[in-house]
């Protein structure tokens, strides 16, 4: 697969010249976290062979799914097993192999690796991510799997369709399969620092502020090293912390704000460069922009599809509009136009941030943002009407007109849709310098209209559709959406209309917010709805930053409003909550999942709208998670992490969204305590995690390989994020890379874009 390399990347402290960035920005598989793993010792190794797959790119079959969503479908699997007649591997932690991928044309070509066992380990298939036409070295460690019964080794891909394959097959090589035993641990579970490991922010430091790293390994003393002099430029003891997470060893250098590039250093073992400086952020920001233009649907991305998916449209009234546009959403083909409108305006965000201080990137930005809105605007149908989703995993030919067209793109004209595409319209238009600025207006003008009236006439939205992110929407949430929105419309126009809607609409989620408790863990936070009964909560998509703009925007719209000092109450109220729970945060300084209450499975739609495919036993799950976080009185228990049932789980999206809330509230506030909270999340996304791992793929190194398994790996892509399991309120990362926490998800991506546009 072709990339072309990130040109004149100049990262200093002070400035960053970034000159002609042209994507797709090139792989950098040599600091790959498995591709790392060839450095081990290996101490035991049992050869198991190899084999050949070849697999036809047509089957001259339509792609069918499901009865209720025809078209999340593929053309078929091709597999390929080795036998193991149920062994024993406990002795092996490693499973390494040479593949050879061969195709004529370009493509993405990947197989996915399980390991069958008797019984099964849960964790599902591994996606190997592969490139075209060269031999690949494949290491897997495979310490977290069950494997004491394997009955087999199960090698298959799906057939996805011809995109830009030439000929007529695919072809996979494999050989030296092999188990090894290795001197290495890599552990996938729990808060202990990873052996041997530096835990610190790969990308760098802002200069003010906390920064501290977490070695797992015995250290008395660190140095902080210039790069550029070789000189020591801040040296101390480290410190041993102990908390409820365990005992750590953590080197603080908080004191230390001097631009430059450096390494930390503690006896023999030391950091790869990291920036401290204004610009720490500046590559990864790059790198994040060229994963979600490679997330682009309905054009050509060079090496990884041809125009796509402008055959798949939406019908309404007899009226047939295209949905190919936008990006595609995560590792699969799908897309949800209110995902791509919330990535569009993180785009804008960034933009209106970057257009003075960096001219280069910020045209890149611009660019980006353009063709999300011009997809937004595309899809609007008329009446409040908009195509509002598909589910896909397959590429169809492209072309109107022939046997693949597709025409189930879902349709709705709910409110809440309406009111947040109004608002992200009026942030555009007026923050975009664009030519497309006059059609964002008006369609700003004509949303917002729609919505309001619908909103009197029908009440809050029933949201249709289970698989949209929207669907687990509270009342709250739909309050503060339609104040925020109503203040960008109030921006934008200058009508004083708004600015009274905004207010009106406020006063709803006021009646929301948790009050009259002295512990402030009992404060802050919102409730579904002024039922108070169940708090609200994010497990995979999150738009709790939400909350907190509607407030802000309200403060700084309407300084004199008759309502300003509830608005800064409710704020300052909120502040408090966020600042206490970091209290609980540990070292690593992970922002918990909040404050959650025993039985909120009475509340029994909200439940079963916050937790899809729950099994039958969920209540009883409930009960045995909420007791594993850490109890405040008999009914109110700290999460770090949400309590999960399904595949939906990963807390990246989740900390960002919260993180964007404290961050924006720092800003207004002027409270660098809050503005700490947005930048130790950053930190922790790019290192400065128990697994010493940088989440944002080619930022730092020891980035894991990701399931992108439509578009293959990819500069900056970012997965859904770290998840826990059932038996413990604790991060757990595992080695199998499947969905749903190592699916890349340009939710995520938009939102680590939304919350460096407050720094």
């Amino acid at each position: 697969m072709k990339r072309n390399t990130l040109i004149a990347l100049a990262l200093t402290a002070g400035t960053i010249a970034t000159q002609a960035q042209t994507f797709p920005l090139s792989l950098d598989r040599s600091k790959q976290a498995e591709v790392m793993m060839a450095k081990d010792q290996v101490l035991v190794s049992h050869d198991i062979g190899g084999f050949k797959m070849v697999v036809p790119i047509e089957t001259g079959k339509r792609a069918r799914g499901s009865d209720g969503d025809p078209d999340y479908a593929i053309f078929g699997t091709v597999s390929h097993d080795i036998d193991l007649g149920g062994k024993d591997l406990s002795q092996y932690d490693r499973l390494a192999m040479e593949i050879l991928p061969t195709c004529e044309g370009q493509g993405v070509m990947n197989l996915n690796l399980s390991i069958d066992n008797s019984p099964a380990s849960g964790l599902g298939a591994h996606l190997i991510n592969l490139d075209n036409n060269r031999w690949n070295t494949i290491y897997l460690d495979i310490s977290g799997i069950r494997r004491d019964h394997v009955d087999r080794l199960r090698f298959y891909t799906d057939q996805k369709g011809r995109n830009l394959f030439l000929g007529e097959n695919l072809t996979y090589v494999a050989k030296g399969i092999r188990l090894l035993k290795t001197s290495a641990h890599y552990p996938e579970k729990g808060w202990a620092t990873a052996p041997e490991a530096i835990a610190y922010s790969m990308s760098g430091y802002l200069p003010h502020g906390r920064k501290t790293a977490l070695m797992g390994f015995d250290a008395p003393s660190f140095r902080i090293v210039d790069t550029t002099t070789g000189e020591v430029a801040f040296a101390s003891r480290t410190r041993a912390v102990s908390d409820a997470l365990g005992t750590f060893r953590v080197a603080d250098f908080s004191s230390f704000k001097k631009p430059g590039t450096y390494r930390l250093e503690c006896g023999t073992r030391r950091t790869e460069p990291f920036l401290i400086g204004d610009n720490a952020f500046k590559s990864s920001l790059w790198k994040v922009l060229n994963f979600i233009y490679c997330q682009r649907c309905g054009v050509e991305v060079e090496g990884i599809h041809g125009r796509c998916h402008n055959d798949v449209y939406s019908v309404r009234n007899g009226r047939k509009v295209s949905y190919g546009g936008g990006w595609h959403d995560a590792g699969d083909l799908s897309q949800q136009t209110l995902q791509t409108a919330d990535v569009a305006f993180a785009l804008a965000e960034a933009y209106a941030h970057e257009r003075k201080a960096d001219t280069a990137l910020a045209k890149k930005l611009k660019a980006e943002a353009e063709h999300g809105f011009r997809f937004v605007l595309q899809q609007r149908l008329g009446g409040g009407w908009h195509a509002s989703s598909i589910g896909l995993l397959h590429w169809t030919d492209g072309k109107p007109g022939t046997s693949d067209d597709i025409t189930t793109v879902r349709t709705q004209d709910c409110a809440f849709d309406n009111f947040l595409y109004a608002g992200y319209e009026a942030f555009a238009a007026k923050r975009l310098d664009s030519d497309l600025a006059e059609k964002l207006r008006n369609a700003a003008i004509e949303d917002y209209a729609y919505a309001r009236q619908r909103f009197v006439s029908h009440g809050y939205d029933k949201f249709p559709h289970m698989m949209e992110h929207t669907y687990n929407t509270s009342r709250s949430l739909f309050h503060a959406v339609m104040s925020w929105s109503a203040s960008q419309m109030f921006r934008l126009t200058g009508d004083k209309k708004y600015a009274d809607d905004a207010a009106a609409y406020a006063r709803y989620l006021l009646r929301c917010q948790a009050t009259g408790s002295k512990n402030p863990l009992l404060n802050g936070y919102f409730y579904r709805d002024t039922t108070k009964a169940v708090p609200v909560h994010f497990i995979h998509q999150s738009r709790d930053q939400m909350f907190a703009m509607a407030l802000v925007e309200l403060c700084k719209t309407q300084p004199r409003g008759a309502d300003f000092q509830s608005w800064r109450g409710s704020l300052s109220l909120y502040a408090e909550h966020l600042k206490a729970l970091m209290a609980h945060a540990g070292p690593y300084n992970m922002l918990p999942s909040g404050i959650w209450q025993a039985h909120e499975y009475d509340d029994g739609d909200g439940f079963a709208r916050l937790h899809l495919f729950a099994p039958s036993n969920a209540r009883e799950l409930y009960d045995e998670q909420i007791v594993l976080g850490e109890r405040i009185d008999d009914s109110h228990y700290l999460r770090r992490f949400p309590i999960w049932f399904s595949i939906f789980n990963g807390n990246e999206a989740i900390l960002l969204s919260t993180a964007k809330a404290a961050a924006a509230m720092g800003n207004y506030l002027h409270d660098k305590q809050l503005s700490q909270i947005g930048m130790d999340q950053l930190y922790w996304t790019v290192g400065h995690n128990p697994f010493a791992q940088s989440l944002i793929y080619g930022e730092g190194h020891g980035y894991p390989s990701m399931d992108s398994f439509s578009s293959g790996e990819i500069t900056g892509e970012m997965p859904v994020g770290i998840r826990a399991q059932a038996d413990a309120d604790a991060p757990y990362w595992p080695h199998t890379n499947n969905a749903c926490y190592k699916e890349v998800w340009v939710t995520t991506a938009g939102k680590w874009l939304s919350l460096l546009a407050e720094y």
